[in-house]
């Protein structure tokens, strides 16, 4: 019974230690960018893609200024990569150009001009 005690005693520690150490590892970051999003639609799009993205805790755009801010852990994913994942949506992601082909996969109202 004592063996057992003490065997507990100094397992739960450890146990502990890893548990912390392993979520202490996870480092999450915010970072803010601006797309070439116009509308209640590509919100949609941006944020339904974005927010299945591994790594990615949430996406959020902004329809007053067309920003997105994602958190992110940093240990699965960079913020350069999140703005190619936006890019390849169709949008670009501070200086980051989508492809046209991408653009054009875009609902029509969604792509460039179509709002002015």
């Amino acid at each position: 019974m004592n063996i057992k005690l003490k065997l507990s005693t100094i397992l739960f520690p450890v146990v502990l230690f890893f548990c912390t150490a392993h979520l202490s590892a996870q480092k999450i970051q915010k970072v803010i960018f601006q797309t070439s999003a116009q509308c209640g639609m590509c919100k949609g799009i941006i944020e339904d893609v974005m927010n299945f993205v591994p790594g990615v805790k949430y996406a959020d755009l902004n329809l007053n200024d067309m920003s997105l801010e994602i958190k992110f852990n940093t240990k699965k994913i960079t913020a350069d990569e999140l703005r190619r994942r936006v890019a390849a949506i169709g949008y670009t992601a501070d200086g980051v150009i989508p492809k046209e082909e991408d653009v054009k996969k875009l609902p029509l109202c969604c792509q460039p001009g179509a709002h002015l």
